[in-house]
Protein backbone atom coordinates (compact mmCIF):
# COMPACT_ATOMS: atom_id res chain seq x y z
CA UNK A 1 0.00 0.00 0.00
CA UNK A 2 1.35 3.43 -0.93
CA UNK A 3 2.19 5.87 1.76
CA UNK A 4 -0.11 8.85 1.64
CA UNK A 5 1.73 11.90 0.31
CA UNK A 6 1.58 14.81 2.70
CA UNK A 7 -0.57 17.77 1.67
CA UNK A 8 0.76 21.30 2.06
CA UNK A 9 -1.07 24.57 2.52
CA UNK A 10 -0.58 27.58 0.27
CA UNK A 11 1.30 29.30 3.08
CA UNK A 12 3.75 26.38 3.35
CA UNK A 13 4.30 26.39 -0.42
CA UNK A 14 5.00 30.13 -0.38
CA UNK A 15 7.39 29.64 2.54
CA UNK A 16 9.54 27.63 0.14
CA UNK A 17 9.04 29.62 -3.04
CA UNK A 18 9.42 33.23 -1.86
CA UNK A 19 12.63 33.00 0.23
CA UNK A 20 14.23 30.58 -2.26
CA UNK A 21 13.38 32.83 -5.19
CA UNK A 22 14.80 35.87 -3.39
CA UNK A 23 17.94 33.92 -2.47
CA UNK A 24 18.43 32.62 -6.01
CA UNK A 25 18.05 36.14 -7.42
CA UNK A 26 20.42 37.67 -4.87
CA UNK A 27 23.18 35.12 -5.28
CA UNK A 28 22.77 33.70 -8.77
CA UNK A 29 20.97 36.13 -11.10
CA UNK A 30 23.51 37.60 -13.54
CA UNK A 31 23.02 41.31 -14.12
CA UNK A 32 25.01 43.66 -16.32
CA UNK A 33 26.43 46.66 -14.50
CA UNK A 34 28.22 49.13 -16.75
CA UNK A 35 30.63 46.92 -18.75
CA UNK A 36 30.68 43.82 -16.57
CA UNK A 37 28.41 41.05 -15.35
CA UNK A 38 27.81 40.59 -11.64
CA UNK A 39 25.13 39.42 -9.19
CA UNK A 40 22.94 41.47 -6.81
CA UNK A 41 24.72 40.19 -3.68
CA UNK A 42 28.02 41.52 -5.05
CA UNK A 43 26.40 44.89 -5.72
CA UNK A 44 25.04 44.92 -2.15
CA UNK A 45 28.47 44.10 -0.73
CA UNK A 46 30.12 46.80 -2.86
CA UNK A 47 27.52 49.34 -1.75
CA UNK A 48 28.11 48.44 1.90
CA UNK A 49 31.85 48.75 1.38
CA UNK A 50 31.39 52.18 -0.17
CA UNK A 51 29.27 53.34 2.76
CA UNK A 52 31.69 52.28 5.45
CA UNK A 53 34.96 52.56 3.51
CA UNK A 54 36.21 55.58 5.53
CA UNK A 55 36.08 53.43 8.66
CA UNK A 56 37.07 50.05 7.22
CA UNK A 57 40.76 50.12 8.08
CA UNK A 58 40.03 50.98 11.71
CA UNK A 59 37.27 48.34 11.83
CA UNK A 60 39.61 45.75 10.32
CA UNK A 61 42.21 46.56 12.96
CA UNK A 62 39.67 46.24 15.80
CA UNK A 63 38.28 42.97 14.43
CA UNK A 64 41.77 41.48 14.28
CA UNK A 65 43.33 42.83 17.47
CA UNK A 66 40.72 42.82 20.26
CA UNK A 67 39.37 39.27 19.73
CA UNK A 68 42.95 37.99 19.34
CA UNK A 69 43.96 39.45 22.69
CA UNK A 70 40.83 37.99 24.32
CA UNK A 71 41.54 34.58 22.77
CA UNK A 72 45.13 34.51 24.00
CA UNK A 73 44.07 35.61 27.50
CA UNK A 74 41.38 32.92 27.75
CA UNK A 75 43.76 30.26 26.45
CA UNK A 76 46.74 31.16 28.66
CA UNK A 77 44.70 31.43 31.87
CA UNK A 78 42.36 28.54 30.95
CA UNK A 79 39.27 30.60 31.64
CA UNK A 80 35.81 28.96 31.43
CA UNK A 81 37.27 25.51 30.61
CA UNK A 82 33.92 23.70 30.62
CA UNK A 83 31.77 26.39 29.08
CA UNK A 84 29.26 25.37 26.42
CA UNK A 85 28.39 28.95 25.56
CA UNK A 86 29.17 29.35 21.87
CA UNK A 87 30.02 33.05 22.25
CA UNK A 88 32.70 32.20 24.80
CA UNK A 89 33.92 29.23 22.74
CA UNK A 90 34.41 31.44 19.71
CA UNK A 91 37.35 32.93 21.63
CA UNK A 92 38.73 29.47 22.52
CA UNK A 93 40.24 28.12 19.29
CA UNK A 94 43.07 26.33 21.11
CA UNK A 95 46.67 27.32 21.78
CA UNK A 96 47.98 27.12 18.21
CA UNK A 97 45.17 29.16 16.66
CA UNK A 98 45.37 31.65 19.56
CA UNK A 99 49.07 32.19 18.83
CA UNK A 100 48.33 32.57 15.12
CA UNK A 101 45.61 35.10 15.94
CA UNK A 102 47.89 37.22 18.14
CA UNK A 103 50.78 37.11 15.64
CA UNK A 104 48.38 38.16 12.89
CA UNK A 105 47.02 40.97 15.05
CA UNK A 106 50.54 42.24 15.73
CA UNK A 107 51.25 42.09 11.99
CA UNK A 108 48.12 44.08 11.23
CA UNK A 109 49.10 46.78 13.74
CA UNK A 110 52.55 47.06 12.12
CA UNK A 111 50.97 47.33 8.68
CA UNK A 112 48.34 49.85 9.79
CA UNK A 113 50.90 52.19 11.37
CA UNK A 114 53.69 51.34 8.86
CA UNK A 115 56.22 50.56 11.56
CA UNK A 116 58.82 47.83 11.70
CA UNK A 117 60.50 46.19 8.70
CA UNK A 118 59.32 47.42 5.33
CA UNK A 119 58.79 43.87 4.08
CA UNK A 120 55.86 43.63 6.51
CA UNK A 121 53.97 46.81 5.60
CA UNK A 122 55.03 47.31 1.98
CA UNK A 123 52.23 48.02 -0.48
CA UNK A 124 53.08 44.72 -2.17
CA UNK A 125 52.78 42.65 1.02
CA UNK A 126 50.84 43.75 4.11
CA UNK A 127 49.61 46.89 2.37
CA UNK A 128 47.68 45.03 -0.30
CA UNK A 129 46.15 42.67 2.29
CA UNK A 130 45.03 45.41 4.69
CA UNK A 131 43.91 48.00 2.16
CA UNK A 132 42.42 45.88 -0.60
CA UNK A 133 41.60 42.39 0.67
CA UNK A 134 40.52 42.86 4.31
CA UNK A 135 37.74 45.45 3.77
CA UNK A 136 36.09 43.38 1.04
CA UNK A 137 36.16 40.22 3.14
CA UNK A 138 34.50 41.76 6.18
CA UNK A 139 31.42 42.87 4.25
CA UNK A 140 31.38 39.57 2.35
CA UNK A 141 31.38 37.49 5.53
CA UNK A 142 28.56 39.34 7.26
CA UNK A 143 26.27 40.01 4.30
CA UNK A 144 26.59 36.51 2.87
CA UNK A 145 26.34 34.70 6.23
CA UNK A 146 23.14 36.57 7.11
CA UNK A 147 21.52 36.10 3.68
CA UNK A 148 22.74 32.58 2.88
CA UNK A 149 19.81 30.97 4.77
CA UNK A 150 17.65 32.07 1.85
CA UNK A 151 19.52 29.45 -0.17
CA UNK A 152 19.94 26.82 2.50
CA UNK A 153 17.08 26.89 5.00
CA UNK A 154 13.89 27.11 2.93
CA UNK A 155 14.18 24.10 0.64
CA UNK A 156 16.16 25.29 -2.39
CA UNK A 157 19.11 23.01 -1.56
CA UNK A 158 16.77 20.02 -1.22
CA UNK A 159 14.93 20.90 -4.43
CA UNK A 160 18.04 21.28 -6.61
CA UNK A 161 19.89 18.56 -4.73
CA UNK A 162 17.16 15.99 -5.39
CA UNK A 163 16.95 16.87 -9.08
CA UNK A 164 20.72 16.61 -9.55
CA UNK A 165 21.53 13.95 -6.98
CA UNK A 166 21.93 11.03 -9.42
CA UNK A 167 24.05 13.10 -11.80
CA UNK A 168 26.39 14.41 -9.10
CA UNK A 169 26.51 11.04 -7.34
CA UNK A 170 27.52 9.11 -10.46
CA UNK A 171 29.92 11.72 -11.81
CA UNK A 172 31.49 13.12 -8.66
CA UNK A 173 30.36 10.88 -5.80
CA UNK A 174 28.72 13.91 -4.17
CA UNK A 175 25.19 15.02 -3.20
CA UNK A 176 23.28 17.17 -5.67
CA UNK A 177 23.38 20.03 -3.15
CA UNK A 178 26.94 20.64 -4.36
CA UNK A 179 25.44 22.24 -7.47
CA UNK A 180 24.19 25.16 -5.35
CA UNK A 181 27.62 25.58 -3.74
CA UNK A 182 29.21 25.67 -7.17
CA UNK A 183 26.73 28.20 -8.55
CA UNK A 184 27.09 30.45 -5.49
CA UNK A 185 30.87 30.53 -6.00
CA UNK A 186 30.69 30.77 -9.79
CA UNK A 187 28.46 33.81 -9.72
CA UNK A 188 29.71 35.58 -6.58
CA UNK A 189 32.89 34.53 -4.73
CA UNK A 190 35.02 31.51 -3.79
CA UNK A 191 34.76 32.37 -0.11
CA UNK A 192 30.98 32.35 -0.38
CA UNK A 193 30.95 28.80 -1.69
CA UNK A 194 33.24 27.67 1.13
CA UNK A 195 31.11 29.43 3.76
CA UNK A 196 27.97 27.86 2.28
CA UNK A 197 29.52 24.39 2.37
CA UNK A 198 30.68 24.93 5.96
CA UNK A 199 27.15 25.86 7.00
CA UNK A 200 25.74 22.81 5.25
CA UNK A 201 28.29 20.55 6.96
CA UNK A 202 27.47 22.04 10.36
CA UNK A 203 23.79 21.53 9.59
CA UNK A 204 24.28 17.81 9.03
CA UNK A 205 23.84 17.84 5.24
CA UNK A 206 27.38 16.77 4.32
CA UNK A 207 29.97 14.39 5.73
CA UNK A 208 33.52 15.63 6.28
CA UNK A 209 34.67 13.95 3.07
CA UNK A 210 31.81 15.41 1.04
CA UNK A 211 32.35 18.90 2.44
CA UNK A 212 36.09 18.71 1.76
CA UNK A 213 35.53 17.50 -1.80
CA UNK A 214 32.94 20.19 -2.50
CA UNK A 215 35.11 22.96 -1.06
CA UNK A 216 38.18 21.97 -3.05
CA UNK A 217 36.38 21.06 -6.28
CA UNK A 218 33.37 23.35 -6.62
CA UNK A 219 34.22 26.56 -4.71
CA UNK A 220 35.36 28.08 -7.97
CA UNK A 221 36.48 31.64 -8.61
CA UNK A 222 33.59 33.79 -9.81
CA UNK A 223 33.13 34.68 -13.47
CA UNK A 224 33.62 38.36 -12.67
CA UNK A 225 36.88 37.81 -10.81
CA UNK A 226 38.06 35.40 -13.49
CA UNK A 227 37.74 38.27 -15.96
CA UNK A 228 39.85 40.44 -13.64
CA UNK A 229 42.51 37.70 -13.51
CA UNK A 230 42.62 37.44 -17.31
CA UNK A 231 42.78 41.22 -17.60
CA UNK A 232 45.97 41.22 -15.50
CA UNK A 233 47.72 39.26 -18.27
CA UNK A 234 46.15 41.44 -20.98
CA UNK A 235 44.21 38.65 -22.64
CA UNK A 236 40.60 39.62 -21.93
CA UNK A 237 39.78 39.33 -25.65
CA UNK A 238 40.08 35.55 -25.24
CA UNK A 239 37.77 35.41 -22.24
CA UNK A 240 35.01 33.13 -23.57
CA UNK A 241 37.25 30.34 -24.99
CA UNK A 242 39.65 30.75 -22.05
CA UNK A 243 36.86 30.40 -19.48
CA UNK A 244 35.49 27.39 -21.34
CA UNK A 245 38.96 25.85 -20.98
CA UNK A 246 38.98 26.63 -17.24
CA UNK A 247 35.56 24.99 -16.80
CA UNK A 248 36.74 21.91 -18.73
CA UNK A 249 39.83 21.63 -16.53
CA UNK A 250 37.71 22.14 -13.41
CA UNK A 251 35.29 19.35 -14.37
CA UNK A 252 38.20 16.97 -14.96
CA UNK A 253 39.65 17.85 -11.56
CA UNK A 254 36.27 17.33 -9.87
CA UNK A 255 35.91 13.91 -11.53
CA UNK A 256 39.35 12.68 -10.51
CA UNK A 257 40.66 14.32 -7.32
CA UNK A 258 37.88 13.38 -4.82
CA UNK A 259 38.64 9.74 -5.64
CA UNK A 260 42.34 10.13 -4.77
CA UNK A 261 44.18 10.66 -1.48
CA UNK A 262 44.11 12.88 0.50
CA UNK A 263 40.38 13.56 -0.06
CA UNK A 264 39.61 9.85 -0.24
CA UNK A 265 41.20 9.38 3.19
CA UNK A 266 39.05 11.96 5.00
CA UNK A 267 36.46 10.21 7.19
CA UNK A 268 32.97 9.88 5.74
CA UNK A 269 31.31 11.02 8.97
CA UNK A 270 28.95 13.80 9.94
CA UNK A 271 29.84 16.55 12.40
CA UNK A 272 29.82 15.21 15.93
CA UNK A 273 26.83 16.24 18.03
CA UNK A 274 24.84 17.62 15.10
CA UNK A 275 21.41 16.17 14.45
CA UNK A 276 20.86 15.44 10.80
CA UNK A 277 17.80 17.09 9.18
CA UNK A 278 14.77 14.86 9.47
CA UNK A 279 13.58 15.15 5.88
CA UNK A 280 11.69 12.37 4.10
CA UNK A 281 14.18 11.02 1.55
CA UNK A 282 12.06 8.31 -0.07
CA UNK A 283 10.52 8.76 -3.50
CA UNK A 284 6.99 7.41 -3.46
CA UNK A 285 5.79 4.92 -6.07
CA UNK A 286 4.47 6.81 -9.09
CA UNK A 287 5.90 10.12 -7.82
CA UNK A 288 7.87 12.09 -10.43
CA UNK A 289 11.39 13.29 -9.72
CA UNK A 290 10.17 16.88 -9.81
CA UNK A 291 7.33 16.08 -7.44
CA UNK A 292 9.70 14.36 -5.02
CA UNK A 293 12.10 17.33 -5.15
CA UNK A 294 9.25 19.75 -4.55
CA UNK A 295 7.95 17.72 -1.60
CA UNK A 296 11.39 17.54 0.01
CA UNK A 297 11.76 21.30 -0.43
CA UNK A 298 8.42 21.96 1.24
CA UNK A 299 9.28 19.68 4.16
CA UNK A 300 12.56 21.54 4.64
CA UNK A 301 10.89 24.94 4.50
CA UNK A 302 8.25 23.77 6.96
CA UNK A 303 10.95 22.83 9.50
CA UNK A 304 13.03 26.00 9.01
CA UNK A 305 14.18 27.82 12.16
CA UNK A 306 12.71 31.24 12.99
CA UNK A 307 14.25 34.18 11.12
CA UNK A 308 15.73 35.56 14.36
CA UNK A 309 17.67 32.34 14.96
CA UNK A 310 18.88 32.22 11.37
CA UNK A 311 20.19 35.79 11.61
CA UNK A 312 21.79 35.00 14.96
CA UNK A 313 23.49 31.92 13.50
CA UNK A 314 24.64 33.93 10.49
CA UNK A 315 26.19 36.66 12.62
CA UNK A 316 27.88 34.00 14.75
CA UNK A 317 29.34 32.28 11.68
CA UNK A 318 30.55 35.58 10.19
CA UNK A 319 32.11 36.67 13.49
CA UNK A 320 33.84 33.33 13.91
CA UNK A 321 35.27 33.60 10.40
CA UNK A 322 36.30 37.24 10.70
CA UNK A 323 38.17 37.01 14.00
CA UNK A 324 39.99 33.87 12.83
CA UNK A 325 40.65 34.56 9.17
CA UNK A 326 41.58 38.24 9.50
CA UNK A 327 44.67 37.87 11.69
CA UNK A 328 45.57 34.51 10.13
CA UNK A 329 45.37 36.02 6.66
CA UNK A 330 47.72 38.82 7.70
CA UNK A 331 50.46 36.61 9.15
CA UNK A 332 50.27 33.94 6.43
CA UNK A 333 49.76 36.41 3.60
CA UNK A 334 52.53 38.78 4.65
CA UNK A 335 55.04 35.95 5.09
CA UNK A 336 54.11 34.40 1.76
CA UNK A 337 54.04 37.62 -0.24
CA UNK A 338 57.32 38.74 1.36
CA UNK A 339 59.01 35.52 0.29
CA UNK A 340 57.88 36.21 -3.27
CA UNK A 341 58.74 39.92 -3.25
CA UNK A 342 61.99 40.02 -1.28
CA UNK A 343 63.67 36.63 -1.67
CA UNK A 344 64.61 34.12 -4.38
CA UNK A 345 63.02 31.20 -2.58
CA UNK A 346 60.25 30.85 -5.17
CA UNK A 347 62.93 30.36 -7.83
CA UNK A 348 64.14 27.27 -5.96
CA UNK A 349 60.68 25.95 -5.07
CA UNK A 350 59.58 26.22 -8.70
CA UNK A 351 62.55 24.24 -10.11
CA UNK A 352 60.66 20.87 -10.23
CA UNK A 353 57.91 22.49 -12.29
CA UNK A 354 60.25 23.82 -15.01
CA UNK A 355 60.85 20.48 -16.84
CA UNK A 356 57.10 19.80 -16.85
CA UNK A 357 56.44 23.16 -18.51
CA UNK A 358 59.27 22.51 -20.97
CA UNK A 359 57.78 19.09 -21.76
CA UNK A 360 54.52 20.90 -22.55
CA UNK A 361 56.59 23.24 -24.76
CA UNK A 362 55.50 26.38 -22.93
CA UNK A 363 57.78 29.35 -23.71
CA UNK A 364 59.57 31.12 -20.82
CA UNK A 365 59.20 28.08 -18.56
CA UNK A 366 61.43 29.44 -15.76
CA UNK A 367 59.39 32.63 -15.29
CA UNK A 368 56.11 30.75 -15.72
CA UNK A 369 57.06 28.22 -13.03
CA UNK A 370 57.74 30.97 -10.49
CA UNK A 371 54.42 32.66 -11.32
CA UNK A 372 52.40 29.44 -11.09
CA UNK A 373 53.95 28.26 -7.80
CA UNK A 374 53.14 31.59 -6.13
CA UNK A 375 49.45 30.80 -6.63
CA UNK A 376 49.29 28.64 -3.50
CA UNK A 377 50.06 31.75 -1.46
CA UNK A 378 47.78 34.29 -3.15
CA UNK A 379 45.39 34.17 -6.09
CA UNK A 380 46.60 37.31 -7.84
CA UNK A 381 50.35 36.77 -7.51
CA UNK A 382 50.71 34.44 -10.55
CA UNK A 383 49.08 36.88 -12.95
CA UNK A 384 50.91 39.86 -11.44
CA UNK A 385 54.24 38.06 -11.88
CA UNK A 386 53.22 36.52 -15.20
CA UNK A 387 51.98 39.76 -16.77
CA UNK A 388 55.52 40.54 -17.99
CA UNK A 389 55.87 37.23 -19.87
CA UNK A 390 55.84 37.81 -23.64
CA UNK A 391 54.27 34.50 -24.75
CA UNK A 392 50.49 34.73 -25.04
CA UNK A 393 50.21 30.96 -24.72
CA UNK A 394 52.12 30.96 -21.44
CA UNK A 395 50.06 33.82 -20.03
CA UNK A 396 46.88 32.00 -21.13
CA UNK A 397 47.96 28.88 -19.23
CA UNK A 398 49.13 30.77 -16.12
CA UNK A 399 45.79 32.57 -15.79
CA UNK A 400 43.87 29.33 -16.37
CA UNK A 401 45.66 27.15 -13.82
CA UNK A 402 45.55 30.02 -11.30
CA UNK A 403 41.76 30.31 -11.45
CA UNK A 404 41.34 26.53 -11.51
CA UNK A 405 43.53 26.00 -8.44
CA UNK A 406 40.84 27.38 -6.04
CA UNK A 407 43.08 27.02 -2.95
CA UNK A 408 45.28 29.91 -1.77
CA UNK A 409 46.67 30.53 1.69
CA UNK A 410 45.98 34.24 2.02
CA UNK A 411 42.22 33.64 2.33
CA UNK A 412 40.27 30.58 1.16
CA UNK A 413 42.61 27.92 2.57
CA UNK A 414 42.26 29.46 6.03
CA UNK A 415 38.45 29.27 5.84
CA UNK A 416 38.71 25.64 4.72
CA UNK A 417 40.94 24.77 7.68
CA UNK A 418 38.65 26.67 10.05
CA UNK A 419 35.77 24.39 9.01
CA UNK A 420 37.51 21.49 10.82
CA UNK A 421 36.71 18.87 8.20
CA UNK A 422 40.16 17.31 8.01
CA UNK A 423 41.82 19.82 5.68
CA UNK A 424 45.23 21.00 6.92
CA UNK A 425 47.99 22.90 5.11
CA UNK A 426 49.72 19.76 3.86
CA UNK A 427 46.53 18.16 2.49
CA UNK A 428 45.50 21.41 0.84
CA UNK A 429 48.92 21.72 -0.81
CA UNK A 430 48.69 18.16 -2.15
CA UNK A 431 45.21 18.89 -3.55
CA UNK A 432 46.54 22.13 -5.06
CA UNK A 433 49.37 20.21 -6.76
CA UNK A 434 46.95 17.58 -8.08
CA UNK A 435 44.71 20.26 -9.54
CA UNK A 436 47.75 21.90 -11.10
CA UNK A 437 48.96 18.65 -12.69
CA UNK A 438 45.54 17.97 -14.21
CA UNK A 439 44.85 21.53 -15.34
CA UNK A 440 48.29 22.23 -16.88
CA UNK A 441 48.05 19.87 -19.89
CA UNK A 442 44.39 20.72 -20.47
CA UNK A 443 45.02 24.48 -20.47
CA UNK A 444 48.09 24.00 -22.69
CA UNK A 445 46.20 21.94 -25.26
CA UNK A 446 43.30 24.40 -25.27
CA UNK A 447 45.70 27.33 -25.49
CA UNK A 448 47.39 25.86 -28.54
CA UNK A 449 43.99 25.37 -30.17
CA UNK A 450 42.71 28.86 -29.35
CA UNK A 451 45.70 31.19 -29.72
Amino acid sequence: MNKKVEKFSTQEVLKFIIPSLIGAMLFMLPIKLEDRFTVPIAVLIDALNDMISPYMLAISLIVAVIPSVISLTITLFNLWPNSTNRIINIFKPGLIWSIVRILGAITMVLVYFKVGPEWIWSEYTGGILLNEVAPILLALYFVSAILLPLLTEFGLMEFVGTLLNKTFSKAFGLPGNAAIDSMASWLSATSLGVILTTQQYRGGHYTKREAAAIMTSFSVVSVGFSYVVLKFVKMEDFFIPWYFSVVLAGICCALIIPRLPPLRNIPSEYMEGVKRPNIDNVQEEGESLFGWAFRRALLRAKSADPISKQISDGVYTATDLAITVYPSMMIVGVLGLSLIEYTNIMSYISIPLVPILELLQLPEADAAAIAIMSGFIDLLMPVIIGSSIESELTRFVIAGVTVNSIIFLSEVALIMMKAQIGLNVWRLFVIWVLRLMIALPIMTIMGNLII
